[in-house]
């Protein structure tokens, strides 16, 4: 039996906690600042004293080429109106991935083959060992890093990535299955136009696309990815900044 989901809910019906989308814009000063010195570092060519800083200037802001930006001043407004939108952008895939998903999964039903369910945990708890040994860290040590929580021990990180390697695979499995009953096929057909569309927004060659995306990946990922940003889309909608 392979494993699949019977019931559907509908995510827009849970109840995403206000601290998560009611925020405090920070002081945006600093910030900015911190900005304008890098782009004045990247650009100038003086040689200073040690304390002294670079001056941006609306020379070094041209040669950055931004449409509609050629002053500091036009700079430093373009980063007050943009740090917003990417403060949403990403709250709302946080929430999603820490939030919603789970909640999703949960209060949705499936028919689970087990079996399928502990060997894509335990592939993913493999994968997470093997960033550990990369980076010269225990598993502990890595899974405190990771999900920044400093209490973990080795045994709560090994149990807390079998479960999100077995969210993971439940989602992909909804998702796959949400798609399917909104009438998107996904096929050798569909893998074809999809190979094209990314060629020509990206200049690729076809046939590098299909080795950075072979048909099986496309066919398991764009579903996920596809409900992921429809996720993060609603959840952006209702993000918040207080006054």
């Amino acid at each position: 039996m392979e494993t699949k989901v019977t019931t559907i809910y509908d995510y827009r019906n849970i109840d995403i906690p206000k601290p998560l989308i009611e925020l405090q814009l920070p002081d945006l000063s600093a910030f900015i600042e911190e900005q304008c010195q890098r782009l004045a570092e990247k650009h100038s060519k003086l040689e200073l004293f040690e304390g002294q800083e670079h001056v941006l200037t609306d020379e070094m802001v041209q040669a950055e080429d931004l449409p509609g930006v050629t002053t500091v001043e036009e700079y430093k407004d373009a980063l007050r109106r943009e740090i917003p939108f990417t403060i949403r952008s990403q709250q709302s895939h946080m929430i999603v991935s820490d939030f919603l998903v789970p909640q999703l999964v949960q209060r949705s039903t499936f028919e689970i083959n087990d079996e399928e369910a502990t060997r894509e945990s335990k592939h993913r708890l493999k994968i997470f060992e093997e960033k550990a040994k990369e980076q010269g860290l225990s598993l502990e040590e890595y899974g405190q890093k990771e999900f920044g929580v400093s209490t973990m021990d080795e045994g709560e990180v090994r149990q807390y990535v079998l479960y999100l390697g077995r969210t993971s695979f439940l989602f992909r499995i909804l998702a796959q299955e949400y798609l399917r009953q909104r009438g998107v096929t996904l096929d050798v057909v569909s893998y074809v136009d999809y190979v094209k569309s990314i060629a020509e927004t990206t200049g690729m060659e076809e046939d590098n696309v299909r080795e950075v995306l072979p048909i099986h990946v496309y066919m398991d990922e764009v579903p996920t990815v596809s409900m992921l940003d429809e996720m993060a889309a609603w959840v952006y909608s209702q993000i918040t900044f207080d006054e």
